[in-house]
């Protein structure tokens, strides 16, 4: 049995506040502030000298991450954001893909998901949503031999849709479509199976739902897309090196890019923040995924039966546990605005989201938090 009064403990914010802007960023808990200032601390005292050391520990992270996802050790690494990681998708299509071709998106996607590939000029269709969802059949339905692949967020950013990649992945497998995925709204707290939705590429956001702040994104490429599809840029930590400080200094001589996703890593990056989530992912582990699961799904049935009782209209799909997230959308139609506003004044933090207002609980949260914007919501 999991003590949430005292886990509500490690995260200050809830002493001043009801705070439902995790879908933008989550706060970090108390261990993991500790380990990121830590690591500024001993940079702030003995410099550069630990960095091999810390790029061991960096690597040994992409190892857990890719345990967690069911992908190799080789499999991935980590892109500033995931509109970094989309453009060089996107930019590996231009360069490389036979065209013509087209890709299918959703008309809800965040633009992280969509804007590389538009730059570019490559061609777009996006399904539209039905009643806040996305149905297999429907995406489906905008393929054709010459689509190259679907990108879709795994939970979408304004709703909270959860998408069901098992099937739409075996889908479009069967079709020699690749499956490219924002995991964003989704990862860690959302199970995610790389092979069993036959996913050829994901990047993954983790401030929204890693409680560490702007890390980066997690981005797995699959082996045999690597094969398919060599990087469009490389850098000097791309490069295979044999030399003994590893450092490609040859000029006008042919080298080769690392057959692992780490040729994504163009040069060097800030370690630090990474290393943090390293503790943030000890917490949530610790916690399990499974009761964090759980606990989101207590705290967003209080929050539905609160605004049903209140007759608000939902925006988000809840009626199927296999859809729903830790994110719920309503509308109060032209007192949007003034709502979010009152909820402000009160320290009510939600988001404003495709014109809905959009509640994003975690773990931290209590009934009482919710209860407080409920007691708002009547005051309308």
């Amino acid at each position: 049995m999991i003590d949430w009064a005292k886990v509500r403990l490690d995260f200050p914010v809830t002493e001043t506040c009801a705070y439902f802007m995790n879908a933008a960023m989550s706060p970090p808990p108390r261990q993991v502030y500790e380990a990121v200032t830590a690591g500024y601390e001993r940079f702030y005292r003995d410099g550069d000298i630990h960095w091999p050391e810390d790029m061991d520990r960096y690597r040994a992270i992409c190892a857990r991450l890719a345990r967690l996802i069911n992908a190799g050790p080789d499999d991935i690494t980590f892109a500033p954001n995931t509109s970094t990681a989309m453009g060089l998708l996107s930019l590996s299509f231009k360069q490389q893909a036979p065209a013509p071709f087209n890709v299918v998106s959703m008309h809800d996607e965040f633009p992280a998901s969509t804007v590389g590939y538009e730059y570019l000029g490559i061609p777009m269709r996006y399904a539209k949503p039905e009643a806040g969802r996305y149905p297999v059949e429907a995406i489906l339905k905008l393929t054709d031999d010459r689509t190259l692949a679907v990108v879709t967020s795994y939970v979408q950013y304004s709703t909270g849709f959860r998408q069901d990649l098992s099937a739409l992945g075996r889908e479009l497998s069967d079709r020699g479509i690749m499956l490219i995925v924002n995991a964003t709204q989704g990862l860690p707290f959302y199970p995610v199976d790389v092979q069993a939705m036959h996913i050829d590429a994901l990047t993954a956001s983790l401030h929204k739902w890693g409680l560490t702040g702007h890390v980066g994104s997690l981005f797995y490429t699959s082996a045999a897309f690597r094969k398919r599809f060599s990087s469009p840029l490389a850098g000097w930590l791309s490069i295979a090196c044999e030399d003994d400080e590893g450092i490609p200094t040859g000029k006008n001589e042919a080298f080769k890019l690392l057959g692992s996703a780490h040729r994504y890593e163009f040069g060097t990056f800030n370690l630090i923040p990474i290393l943090g989530f390293g503790a943030a992912l000890d917490y949530m582990e610790c916690i399990g995924f499974e009761n964090i699961r759980g606990r989101i799904r207590e705290l967003t049935d209080h929050l539905i039966r609160g605004l049903r009782s209140l007759g608000v209209a939902i925006v988000s799909p809840v009626d199927l546990d296999s859809e729903r997230s830790a994110i719920v959308s309503f509308t109060l139609g032209d007192k949007n605005a003034a709502c979010f506003k009152k909820l402000e004044e009160a320290k009510v933090y939600v988001s404003l989201r495709a014109g809905f207002i959009r509640v994003s609980v975690n773990f931290f949260n209590n009934p009482l938090d919710i209860d407080r914007l409920l007691e708002i919501l009547k005051g309308l």
